[in-house]
Formats: structure tokens, C-alpha cells, sequence
């Protein structure tokens, strides 16, 4: 959809736990190789959050970068808008936790559960309450600890998953340069149990027969989503660049959900992209879900890979199944 709308980034912040675990030791515990593992999925090394760590400690780390960033407090936030899928409790919202840790007590606070495009949704969202009046500055935050969640005796998807947190605060731009131009949203419930938790909610809550038979982790029919993402990773780009006019060679840069390097290149290829105007750090974090965005847009603008008035698109797809898309003129 073609919007059009005065919004800008003012900061951003990220937050890795210390520990790296690479594929080697996968290869101690699993039946796959360090070459298989690579070849599949492009992944060398991700993160893992330790103990003392939680989607509200990454989150909150990264809230502070960020408001730090846009030269703010936390007690000039109108709103906090978190993606995960990894909450801190199942009550009450990690955004409400995340609210009291930074101490901006009284303003609006919720969690946006859409898998791998919670970010997104997320950005798209927040950007609504600013353009409409509702809200002056907005803290957006992808936060995630997957491997809480990720059966790490599955070679499917052990390998496949990271922990990190990745947070922006946004308010409409006094720069008429500066807009979200173009934004796209959508799901196809039909197709959720491609990626599920088949325990632990209100179908099936924890018991010891979901713990034995070790149903609270993630199930994933690999194959599937991936024919799903190849196909819609690309459509959406091309629908999100239509709808605002502009053409990929318009674009400085690609910042796609870190999902499967095979994917990412699928669409680099089929557009013609080379790999200096698309972001990719998979190999260093794995995938880290809805943080995987606001961690590669922090190190895009660390390492100044745009400029102001640049055309940066924002793409992404995961569980549910949803897949959502923003471009920006930062």
C-alpha cells in the first residue's frame, strides 16, 4: 500500500548475548556436519542468551541504545510497540515489563505476535498511531531468546535459531524527505502449522506429557516454508516497490529477515541485486526472528551503509504464516 507518511528513525540500538555457539558443536551432539549445516542454511555461528539473560534484559539493553540514540529519556515515549514470540511470561506483556524496567510508567505498551515479521508489523504499526496524532515518539522493539524455545535435539531447526534483541524509536519527521513511502502486511492462517508450538497454550496446556514427549518446543516443516518464503520473499519486494513507484535500482538497500542465506540470494538473483546493497549477517546470528531486522538496520547504519534521504526496504516473512514489508526514505 502506498503511504507516503512524515516518519523518521531517530535511533536505534541492539542487543547479543556474549556466547556464540557454532556449528561444530552442533556436530558434537547431532548427526549433521559444519559443511551441511552452512551449505543449508548459510549459518556459521548465533548467538545463545545465558541464563541470567531473557527477551526483557536483550530488550531492555537494546530500548536503552536506542533512546539514548535519539537523544530522549524513556519519559518521552509515547508508546512501546515489541515483537516476539519468546514473551518474557505468558502475563503480562513483555512490552509492559519493558515499560517498568525503563520507567515510563502510564503510556501505552504492547506485544505484536507475528513470528520472523514481528518488527515489521510492528514499525508499520507504531507508524500509524504517529501519523495519526496518537503518538509523538514510539519505541519499536524486536526482542527474541529462540533457543528457549528450539528442541536442541532436532538437527531440523537446532541449528537454525539465535538469541538478540534490536529496538528503533520513530516520530513523524519534520524533514519532508524522510517518509515511509510504501507498506505491506499479510498472513495465511491456513498454512500456520507449517511452523508451530503444538503445547503449552490453552489447547494443550504444559503437563508432564508435553514435557516427555517434548511438545513446548518448535515444530517445523522445513521444505514447505521454504518453497512458501522463496516464492513470497520475492512477490513482496516487487508489490512494495510498485506500490511506491520507485524500482529496485531506486533502492540503496535491502534489509530482508535473516531467515536462509538460499532465500536471500534467491532474491538477490532474481532482481538483480548485488550483494553490497542487501544486508546479511546470518552467519554471525542465525536467525533471531523478529529481532533479525532492527539487528541488521543497527549494523546497516553503524557502518554507514546509507545516508539520509536513502532508500532502505525493509522485507520479511515467518510463522503464522505472515510476511510484511516497509520502505523508507531515511
Amino acid at each position: 500500500m502506498k503511504l507516503d507518511w512524515p516518519i523518521e528513525i531517530i535511533g536505534a540500538g541492539v542487543s547479543l548475548p556474549t556466547k556464540a555457539v557454532s556449528n561444530a558443536d552442533f556436530c558434537k551432539r547431532l548427526d549433521t556436519t559444519e559443511e551441511w549445516i552452512t551449505q543449508r542454511t548459510g549459518i556459521l555461528s548465533r548467538r545463545m542468551a545465558a541464563p541470567e539473560e531473557s527477551t526483557l534484559t536483550l530488550a531492555v539493553d537494546a530500548s536503552r541504545q536506542a533512546i539514548a540514540e535519539a537523544g530522549l529519556t524513556p519519559k518521552d515515549l509515547d508508546m512501546i510497540v515489541l515483537g516476539t514470540i519468546t514473551p518474557e511470561h505468558a502475563l503480562p506483556a513483555t512490552s509492559c515489563e519493558l515499560q517498568a524496567a525503563l520507567g515510563c510508567r502510564w503510556i501505552p505498551a504492547f506485544d505484536l505476535v507475528a513470528a520472523c515479521s514481528g518488527f515489521v508489523w510492528s514499525f508499520v504499526t507504531a507508524a500509524h498511531y504517529v501519523h495519526t496524532g496518537m503518538a509523538g515518539n514510539v519505541l519499536v522493539v524486536g526482542a527474541e531468546t529462540l533457543t528457549r524455545i528450539t528442541d536442541m535435539e532436532d538437527r531440523g531447526t537446532a541449528i537454525l535459531f539465535g538469541d538478540g534483541a534490536g529496538a528503533v524509536v520513530i516520530r513523524k519527521s519534520a524533514d519532508p524527505h524522510r517518509r515511509l513511502l510504501a507498506a505491506r502486511m499479510g498472513s495465511d492462517g491456513e498454512r500456520g502449522m507449517l511452523i508451530w508450538i503444538p503445547a503449552g497454550g490453552a489447547k494443550e496446556p504444559a503437563s508432564v506429557k508435553s514435557v516427555n514427549e517434548r511438545l513446548h518446543y518448535m515444530r517445523m516443516k522445513g521444505r514447505e516454508v521454504y518453497k512458501f518464503a522463496v516464492t513470497q520473499f520475492q512477490e513482496l519486494i516487487a508489490e512494495t516497490l510498485d506500490d511506491a513507484g520507485v524500482k529496485i535500482e531506486d533502492v540503496k538497500l535491502v534489509v530482508p529477515h535473516q531467515s536462509n542465506m538460499r532465500i536471500i540470494e534467491s532474491a538477490c538473483e532474481r532482481f538483480g541485486l548485488p550483494r553490497e546493497k542487501v544486508v546479511i549477517n546470518i552467519d554471525r546470528y542465525g536467525n533471531t526472528s523478529a529481532a533479525s531486522i532492527p539487528i541488521a538496520f543497527w549494523e546497516a547504519k553503524r557502518d554507514g551503509r546509507f545516508q539520509p534521504g536513502d532508500l532502505v526496504l525493509l522485507v520479511a516473512f515467518g510463522a503464522g504464516l505472515t510476511w510484511g514489508s516497509a520502505l523508507l526514505r531515511v
